[in-house]
């Protein structure tokens, strides 16, 4: 089973020493996100779990050189749409950023210092661009205050005296401001409830006229059938944007004939160029001169690199990237790819118009120059592809358990971890990270799942699970640890399952539902489908309509669904991790399901972290969890303890 040298010594499956302690996993959960081009250097947010999770800004310079530019106890980010995404933007030498802890918008001068440039307000900001013709920074803002109705809109903040103005208002949700090159004309997206962003978001644009305001608004792309998202403009003013009318992001440009798509081969135009906008400011693609896009394609799961041809339509790949990609920026300079969308594990490699790195930085995989995980311990993933229910396939990806210098007894397979992830329109990346990591170095086998609903397979393989959420988001789980079970990878009686959020659900079902799974570990996972409804954001409110379906009166089968009223159907241990401000899946959740399992005698655990929020962002919180939830599973899984 695992790949190690004769003389290895044998040690039981899932005890193996491994030097990804939980400790080492709070380092590995520094992120990076949102890179940009700042003349001849990139500047990226970085996470600092050790710094109570707050987030910063760094410098990096091609030879490796690194600056932070935002010191503590500012924490760069956006809470809008309680999801959050890119919160900054460059502005010459200065820099306008949001902050997450007091919503408003900050500048960074030439010198360092930082003064505020918003008032304090109702408005929390996010995808800020700068409109330099105007001297103001166009974002999209939401306000929330008790006691009056939510507000959306695109806003402009004069970099004089931070006086905000309406750009753009009336749609439930707006993304992705976009102006072209001198400022005449603004492109953004918008959507409406009851609908998410990747079922129907439309591209809309508009000339500006002298004082900023949109003339005539133009619908260019984009409804319930197919959504587009992120425009851009040429230096040439054609729009460009991501649009799915053939069944997958690819991209089109906006021409006096109507939308057309730019890419010539239609085979091409199965590759998968965008993904679903959890996070506003979400980037796949970028300009690298006037006839040149570089993008972050995706087919079947697997992530690449490509260069499309404005003027022939072709497509070429660049390079095929072990890691999945989660944004990606381009300009003269080259392009940033962000590698690991995950939070544990990414990277930013600069390369340039042929695909050749030029320069990285890691961040979660080092800690200096030592790495968080040596390369020889790391497990490689291996598609699968198996049978599931109503005659369909789905996917995922099997690491088997890897550590130098270890191995399991022959007569004997290794217990089997199953990751559900999130969204449910998230996907499983193709990429060995550190939460799979943690498991095979141990001696534990990991199935990541891509179940139907997935994104990266093109909107027909999402759309399988409109109104069958809780059924085939499961059935794909309790599908995929069957197959390996059965094809004799793992040992059938010691299969776990874990995931967050959404995943946490799909966890929860799973073990309500179906008696394949000898434990579970939920990480805020939703409960009761109803309350749910009721208690969720804006953002999610009319979610349940794809999940679920249409209906009369929903509430007997949001009921049937919920993993709380079939409490009584759990009867393996279960661990719950929850933290206390979670504004998308409140603890009150959780709470519920541990009391109605406790009642019943289920050996249950629960650790509940003050101050975090949808996910965990501090040092502490997250070592911890991960030490308890290892220690939960080799317990309730009868493994001897190494050594």
């Amino acid at each position: 089973m695992a790949r190690s040298d004769d003389d290895a010594r044998l040690v039981p499956w899932g005890c193996w020493d491994s030097p990804l302690a939980p400790e080492r996993m709070a380092v590995g959960a520094r992120r990076l996100s949102a890179p940009r081009f700042v003349g001849d250097a990139m500047v990226v947010c970085e996470s600092r779990p050790a710094e109570r999770g707050r987030t910063t800004l760094i410098r990096c310079e091609r030879d490796g050189r690194r600056t932070a530019l935002v010191p503590a106890p500012h924490d760069v980010g956006t809470r809008a749409y309680e999801y959050g995404g890119r919160a900054w933007v460059e502005h010459g030498a200065r820099i306008v950023f949001a902050d997450r802890g007091d919503g408003r918008l900050w500048l960074r001068r030439e010198d360092g210092s930082i003064v505020p440039l918003s008032a304090a307000g109702p408005w929390r900001f996010a995808e800020p661009i700068v409109d330099a013709r105007r001297d103001r920074i166009l974002a999209v803002a939401e306000a929330l205050e008790p006691g009056a109705p939510r507000r959306v809109a695109i806003v402009a903040v004069a970099l004089g005296d931070g006086a905000i103005s309406i750009v753009c208002e009336g749609a439930d949700f707006y993304a992705a401001p976009t102006l072209d090159h001198d400022g005449a004309t603004l492109a953004w997206v918008q959507w409406d409830h009851p609908h998410m962003p990747w079922d129907a978001s439309a591209l809309w644009c508009a000339t500006l006229d002298a004082a900023g305001r949109p003339l005539a608004p133009r619908h260019v792309a984009g409804d319930a059938s197919a959504s587009a998202q992120q425009p851009g403009f040429a230096r040439d003013g054609a729009l460009l944007f991501l649009w799915e009318r053939d069944g997958a992001w690819t991209l089109w440009r906006d021409t006096d004939r109507g939308a057309q798509p730019v890419l010539r081969d239609a085979a091409d135009r199965s590759v998968e160029l965008g993904a679903a906008m959890w996070n506003l400011g979400l980037r796949t693609w970028g300009l690298l001169d006037d006839d040149t896009v570089i993008a972050a394609g995706m087919h079947e799961g697997q992530s690449r690199v490509v260069r499309l041809s404005l003027r022939d339509g072709t497509l070429t790949t660049l390079a095929t990237r072990g890691r999945t990609i989660g944004h990606l920026v381009a300009g003269e300079a080259g392009a940033l790819v962000l590698q690991g969308w995950d939070g544990r594990g990414t990277a930013v490699t600069w390369i340039d118009r042929d695909g050749d790195t030029l320069a990285r930085v890691d961040v979660g995989l080092s800690e200096g120059d030592d790495p968080v995980l040596p390369a020889a311990w790391w497990s490689e993933p291996e598609p699968i592809r198996f049978a599931t229910s109503d005659g369909d396939h789905a996917h995922a990806w099997l690491y088997r358990p890897h550590a130098p210098g270890h191995r399991g007894p022959e007569h004997e397979r290794p217990p089997l971890v199953v990751m559900a992830h999130g969204g449910p329109t998230g996907c499983a990346i193709a990429d060995a990270h550190l939460a799979v990591q943690f498991w095979t170095t141990r001696g534990f086998a990991v199935l990541d799942v891509n179940y139907r609903g997935s994104t990266g397979f093109g909107r027909a393989y999402r759309e399988r699970l409109r109104g069958m959420w809780g059924v085939r988001d499961v059935a794909d789980c309790v599908a995929a640890a069957r197959h390996v079970a059965a094809a004799g990878v793992v040992d059938p009686r010691r299969m776990i399952i874990r995931g967050g959020s959404a995943g946490g659900f799909t966890v929860l079902c799973a073990l309500a539902f179906h008696d394949v799974f000898a434990a579970g570990a939920s990480h805020y996972g939703v409960a009761d489908v109803e309350s749910l409804v009721h208690d969720t954001h804006a953002f999610e409110s009319h979610y349940d309509r794809f999940l679920f379906g249409e209906h009369d009166d929903p509430r007997p089968l949001w009921r049937e669904r919920s993993p709380l009223f079939a409490a009584d159907r759990i009867a393996v241990p279960v661990i719950f991790f929850q933290g206390s401000d979670d504004p998308v899946v409140p603890a009150a959740q959780t709470e519920a399901m541990v009391e109605a399992l406790r009642a019943r005698g289920v050996e249950v655990e629960y650790h509940r972290y003050e101050g975090e929020g949808h996910g965990l962002r501090r040092a502490e919180s997250i070592a911890d969890s991960w030490a308890r939830e290892l220690a939960f599973h080799r317990r309730v899984l009868g493994l001897a303890t190494a050594g």
